[in-house]
């Protein structure tokens, strides 16, 4: 079969061809000696794998693939028209369904770009090979619907973004901007207060009710710290520069927002385990979830910026109550001043030092004049009430050495924003955690856990049934009643992935509009 539209963007976008590409997972004992290469699929192969197309199938894939741009995707309305063509034979239509379902449901099911490239994804033959069986599974049953379906991501909220997402593009409300300036508070006036109060009632925070003039009140103080939450900015009641960069986001760039988090949504796994946990970074908040409710929530601190936390998703595989706390390099060298000065500061919080050899010394045993800014000892403290892990830490062993922690410092749980940990995530209320974590467990009751915990004795609890952790950074979320919230890109993020993304959308966009004759004629040729 000749190539189909959008096969042509496997080469047309520039490093495309050295994109990477996740295999299927193997077990150890399938893991070959030596390393093998990844092939990557050629979709028109594969595509002659799809069989059992009806007239009544190829018109209902034509209908979903209109819907294409509704999930923040390139439009596929020129093959759709193809498929409806009444002065095409059925036999090149049927072709041409193959390579576009195969098309659309690897951009459902993986996303348009790669998620460490940002470059346009190519599939693995395992996947395609994944994806054809699917397609065939549904075609069998005589409707195209189940594979569609089952490609799309099941994460809660992927349907209210896109629902956001056509509501923006449907209507295309005019937000009003606000002009630059001082920070506005109250009992500030004049026409940025108007523009501030038009802004605010467009984002339905702010009932009518105000004249032109009115001073800043606290109606409008209200109304701003609610918008200033929203977006996970600090509720002042104050116009600040940083929230006046988020109330002057026009629709177009939260439109470009949108697509992009769909894209996130699309990189998650379809397995997300009947009991798993999500932490969204941005949103500074951890959800467990149970056979598809949720089960608990809970608020956590991150990285800061110059120890962001990474995006992973791994499995827990035990949890330490009482644990020790081996700190960081970092950490360690930023107290070698006050230790060469104090060397009591050790033994008083308790601290234990550990020679390269692994074998521990005593503070006074040190020659502290032969090091500056040096530390070439590894320092540890144990189960305490000054142990920055504080009383439990849940393990998902991964390569970054993340993992999620009790804190000492439980009164910044109140703050709204929360980047105060070195890259690991700090959870409030962690004994609530681990009680659901170990439910069901034989001998971990809560009752059982605060009675370890009280004896600061160190305890690994190994889980009967592993539970995956996703660790997410979306800076669109929504909410159960259907709204969406705005959150602030604290790690500045956004910026790389929306272009990424709107540039690859644009190319395909294009070049499905400027080949679809020349595409089509290949095709032509199977009548």
């Amino acid at each position: 079969m000749g190539r189909l539209f959008l096969a042509i963007l496997l080469a047309v976008l520039p490093g495309v061809a050295a994109a990477a590409s996740d295999d299927e997972p193997v077990i150890a004992s399938e893991i070959p000696e030596e390393p093998q290469p990844v092939r990557t699929a050629d979709l028109d192969r594969w595509a002659l794998q799809v069989t059992g197309w009806t007239p009544q199938s190829v018109a209902e894939l034509a209908g979903f693939l209109y819907e294409a741009p509704g999930h923040g995707l390139p439009a596929l309305d020129s093959v759709a028209d193809y498929l409806l063509d009444p002065e095409v034979a059925f036999e090149p239509q049927a072709a041409a369904a193959s390579r576009a379902a195969l098309q659309y449901i690897a951009w459902l099911e993986y996303g348009l770009i790669d998620q460490d490239t940002l470059t346009l994804r190519l599939l693995t033959d395992n996947e395609a090979s994944r994806l054809v069986a699917r397609l065939v599974a549904a075609l069998d049953t005589g409707h195209v619907e189940q594979a569609i379906t089952e490609s799309l991501p099941a994460v809660r909220d992927y349907d209210i973004l896109r629902r956001e997402m056509l509501r923006l593009m449907t209507v295309r409300p005019i937000w009003p901007q606000i002009a630059g300036g001082d920070a506005l508070t109250l009992g500030d006036s004049g026409a940025r207060v108007d523009q501030l109060r038009a802004r605010l009632a467009a984002e339905g925070l702010l009932a009518p009710g105000w004249s032109s003039g009115d001073a800043f009140d606290m109606r409008l103080d209200t109304a701003l710290r609610r918008y200033q939450g929203r977006v996970n900015l600090s509720p002042t009641g104050r116009l600040d520069r940083p929230t006046l960069r988020q109330l002057n986001i026009t629709p177009q760039e939260r439109i470009a927002q949108l697509r992009a988090n769909l894209e996130q949504r699309r990189w998650r796994t379809r397995q997300l385990g009947e009991r798993h946990i999500w932490v969204n970074l941005a949103d500074f908040h951890l959800e467990a979830w149970e056979n598809g409710r949720l089960a608990r929530e809970h608020e956590v601190m991150i990285g800061g910026q110059t120890s962001s936390t990474p995006e992973f998703s791994e499995e827990m595989q035990y949890i330490v109550l009482n644990p020790w706390w081996g700190l960081p390099s970092s950490s360690a060298r930023s107290r070698f001043a006050s230790i060469r000065r104090n060397p009591g500061i050790v033994n008083s919080h308790g601290f234990r030092i550990y020679n390269s050899a692994g074998e521990p010394i005593s503070v006074y045993e040190i020659d502290w004049s032969r090091w500056n800014d040096r530390w070439p000892y590894r320092l540890s403290q144990p189960p305490g009430p000054t142990n920055p892990m504080g009383e439990v830490k849940f393990i998902f062993p991964n390569r970054h050495n993340i993992y999620i922690h009790d804190t000492t410092e439980r009164d910044r749980f109140v703050r709204t924003r929360r980047d105060f940990s070195a890259g690991c995530i700090r959870v409030q209320d962690p004994l609530a955690l681990a009680e659901w974590v170990l439910a069901g467990q034989a001998d971990w009751s809560r009752a059982r856990i605060d009675e370890v915990v009280s004896g600061n004795t160190p305890t690994v609890v190994w889980l009967d049934q592993r539970i995956p952790v996703h660790i997410a950074y979306w800076t669109v979320v929504g909410e159960a009643d259907g709204s969406v919230r705005y959150l602030h890109d604290l790690y500045r993020r956004d910026g790389r992935l929306v272009a990424a993304y709107a540039q690859a959308f644009a190319t395909a966009t294009a070049a499905g509009e400027a080949g679809r004759t020349g595409v089509f004629d290949t095709i032509a040729a199977l009548r």
